[in-house]
Formats: structure tokens, sequence, C-alpha cells
């Protein structure tokens, strides 16, 4: 392989597209506007003339800078389901493998439980970008019980399919420390962690406004409940940005404190981060993008002691935890966050080790090192 310029020289870009060859990349499904959408767009502009794969592709459920890439999707794109992709689970190992085995130098899979498993030509180098391991295969928490009762025909298949995919990559790329220890746990992979891409330079630090703020999927195991129970028994303003299967029931419990806005654009979120008192992450997340746009504008965050926020916020200085999901201990970490004396500046630049210039030099630094040992072992 050629000698590669420094990662931050502006001639990265060629010299990899002669060093590394032709790229694809490969992504569970393209019908949200989430973190790991975010991360797919992120490669995209990494590398604009890789094709993107994947199982289907809902134009307008997911974000629009997807339209100027080349997608191909599987035959579930004919389909016509968007919200109940879920329910399609059997049949997305199939999808994946409707592409046969694709040719490409460098195959990039972008995967929470499916991309990982597209086939690859023999010479080809296959990283996996690993969001999480399948949640719903090692983590019943994750499923309401009729989903629960649904796979469990199937979950002893999917896990051997699952792990046989894993043992095929070449290398595995964890986007925490909390997804590195899950994917030692089940692969007994070791994988480096890359954080993913946040968007720090699109949120300006601003003095803390009145209301709590909460972005997020509305699932049930997110928590997003006991927010919202606290704002209500203590009359606290909640902005609740998102939509989801569990919007009803937050509907129902929540008090005039409490204002639901659906899913919005970046615009309206960014206004709503640099405008609110603190954000509020009550669920166990793999990585968590929010907490860190709230920090890049300038606000702190009250969230779970668990997960990837104990990789993104330090306790007292750009947040506060609670430990169970009842109102005195989220008041009690509400009331703490609500001390934090660090200025909005200071909050911003705990965010900049998120950027996506540091996700973008992170990842090819372990895809350079991973395809050396690639290229030494087909030696």
């Amino acid at each position: 392989m050629s000698a590669l310029l420094p990662l931050e020289s502006p001639d990265v870009a060629p010299v990899e597209r002669h060093a590394l060859g032709s790229i694809a990349i490969v992504h569970d499904y393209l019908n949200q506007p989430g973190g790991a959408e975010r991360v797919v767009l992120a490669m995209a502009g990494m590398w604009p003339e890789a094709p993107i794969y994947t199982s289907l592709y809902r134009v307008d459920s997911t974000f629009p800078g997807f339209g100027a890439a080349d997608v191909r999707t599987s035959p579930l794109d004919l389909l016509p389901v968007d919200g109940g992709f879920r329910n399609l689970f059997p049949l997305y190992p199939a999808a994946f493998r409707s592409f046969g085995k694709l040719e490409h130098d460098i195959v990039i899979s972008s995967s929470s439980g499916w991309a990982h498993g597209v086939q690859t030509a023999a010479r080809s180098f296959h990283a996996v970008y690993c969001h999480a391991p399948a949640r719903w295969l090692y983590g019943g928490e994750h499923l309401d019980g009729r989903r629960r009762h649904a796979l469990r025909p199937f979950i002893g298949a999917l896990r051997s399919w699952d792990r046989g995919a894993a043992r095929r990559a070449h290398l595995y790329i964890a986007n925490s420390q909390e997804v590195r220890r899950r994917i030692r746990r089940h692969y007994g992979v070791d994988a480096p962690v890359v954080y993913p891409p946040v968007d720090v330079g699109r949120f300006r630090p601003r003095a803390r406004g009145e209301r709590l703020l909460v972005v997020s999927r509305l699932l049930p195991y997110k928590r997003i409940d006991a927010i919202v129970d606290t704002a209500t028994r203590a009359g606290i303003g909640l902005d609740v940005v998102g939509t989801g299967p569990a919007l009803e029931d937050l509907r129902r419990r929540a008090g005039p404190t409490v204002a639901f806005h659906g899913r919005l654009g970046d615009a309206d979120v960014t206004a709503l981060m640099e405008g609110c008192r603190a954000l509020c992450l009550p669920g166990k997340e793999d990585f968590g993008i929010s907490p860190v746009e709230a920090h890049a504008a300038g606000k702190p965050v009250v969230a779970l002691a668990a997960g990837g926020a104990l990789e993104t916020i330090e306790e007292g200085v750009t947040g506060a935890f609670f430990t169970r999901h009842d109102p005195d201990d989220v008041l009690d970490a509400i009331d703490r966050c609500d001390r934090i004396a660090a200025h909005p500046e200071q909050l911003a630049a705990a965010a900049r080790r998120f950027s996506r210039h540091a996700f973008e030099a992170g990842l090819r630094r372990v895809l350079h090192a991973g395809l050396r040992a690639h290229r030494a072992r087909l030696a």
C-alpha cells in the first residue's frame, strides 16, 4: 500500500482513493433520521463515490442528504412498509444476501443488527462500524411482550446467523466503550472505538433557559416517562421532541407544563437546544448523540448513570446523574445540574472531541491499520 499523507492534510482523500481502492457502504435501513443515519451520511461525505446498499429506503422518512447518494436497495424496498419495518425481522438476512457478493475493495457496514451480514468477495476487506450488537437478540428489555413472543421461535437461528456474520468480518469498530464491551461479550472480538460524528458546529453556546428538553425516539425502553412524570409532579416546563409508539401513553400522563413537538427539523431542534435549561437523557444509550449536542449548545445534561452517558458526561462538571427512575431521584439530579457553574463556552469545549473531524480521522486511522493487517495476511 502506498504511503499515506497525514490525516489532517487536504490531499488525504485522493491519496485514500488510490490506496484503498473502491469502497461500498452498507446500512441496515434508511427510513429514520437517527444517529446511525448521521454516521452513514458522514461516511458518504468521506467517500462520495461509494454506493450505499440498504434493505429499504424511504426518502421522506430519513435525512434529505441521502438524495445525493447512490442508494441501492433490496427487494424488501418494494413492500409497502415504513413505520412497521421492524416486523420484517425474519426477512432481513435474505435482503442482504440478495446483493450477492460485493466486489468492492473495501466494504464498510454500518450495523446494529443486519448490515454486517452482507456477503463480500474473497479479496474484499469488510469492516463493521457497530452501533450495537442487535439489541432485540441480546437484550429483551428493548421489546414489548408481543414482539418478544413473536421473536421466540426465531431467536436461536437469528443468533446463529448474527454471530456467523460477525465472525466473517475482518474488522469490528465500536461506537463507544459500552458497545465495545458488548461486542467482546457476544462476539469474542476486541473492537477499537471510534466515537460517532456530532455536528457540534451547528450549535452556539447560549445561556440556560427555563425549560427542560428531551430529544429522543419515543420508545418504552428510552424511559421518557420518568422525565414526563417528574416535570408533571414538580410543575417544571418540559419540551419533548420525537415520535414513537410511547407517545400516546406519555401524553396521557403529562401535565400542562409538558409540550410535545413531534418530529422537528434540525433548525428547530437547534433552537430548542440553545434555549433550554438542560437536556434530559433517562434511558441507557449505547452512545447518545443528544448529550453532546446539548454541550455544544452550552447546556448541561441530566442523565441515567448508565451506558454511553458515562463516556460523554462528567458529574458536577457537564451534567448530573440519577440512578433510579423515580421523581425524587430525577429531581435531585435536576437540582444538582442547576448548580453547575460552568460557562456555556466551557460546556461547548467538552463537545469538540466528538466532532465530525474527530470521527473522520479516527475512522481513517483504524481502517488503514486494519487494511494493512488484512493485506499482510493475504501476502
